[in-house]
Parts: C-alpha cells; sequence; structure tokens
C-alpha cells in the first residue's frame, strides 16, 4: 500500500488502520514492525492515543533504526491470538 495520507505526508497508524478497516474488514488489535510495538490495544488510554497519532516511522526513529522508503508490518485482528500474525501476509507499505 502506499502509505501516503491525505495531506501528501507519512500516514499515521489511525490512518492505516483506518485503510485496513475499510479495505479489508479488519479490526487490528496489535501492529508491530518488526518486534517495534507501532500499535496496541492492550495498552492503557493515553498510551492508545498517542501510537494513533504517530507517523509509521516516528516509533522506529525513536528505536535508533534507519529511515526506510518501505515497511512490512505485521499486525493480529480482533479474534486472533499473537501467534496467528504469522499466519497473515504481511503489509507492505510505501512511504513518501
Amino acid at each position: 500500500m502506499q502509505a501516503v495520507g491525505a495531506d501528501g505526508q507519512e500516514m499515521t497508524v489511525q490512518e492505516v488502520l483506518d485503510w485496513m478497516q475499510k479495505t479489508h474488514g479488519w479490526t487490528v488489535t496489535m501492529l508491530l514492525h518488526g518486534y517495534t510495538v507501532l500499535y496496541d490495544s492492550q495498552e492503557d488510554e493515553e498510551t492508545r492515543t498517542r501510537q494513533l497519532a504517530q507517523r509509521l516511522s516516528a516509533n522506529l526513529e525513536d528505536a535508533g533504526e534507519p529511515r526506510r522508503q518501505e515497511l512490512q508490518l505485521t499486525y493480529v485482528c480482533e479474534g486472533e491470538d499473537a501467534e496467528a500474525e504469522d499466519a497473515r501476509p504481511p503489509l507492505l507499505c510505501s512511504l513518501p
């Protein structure tokens, strides 16, 4: 997917989750890049609000990872356990 929002900037985590819901009907409860958690619905409200507002690469930059043009994200959907993430294809996001 092209991870570019309506404003021409890199999508936020919320925009990606909304796209996944609209396009595939998936309610994502956890979104990850490798071992870096971008979103976890089990976190407290303040943490979830911060996660949802961040651009996709913000957490990765905070973790010291180099800026990338493409991210491979894994995810867990509502009603699945964490092992199910291996059964779904990764979501490839192209960044601006």
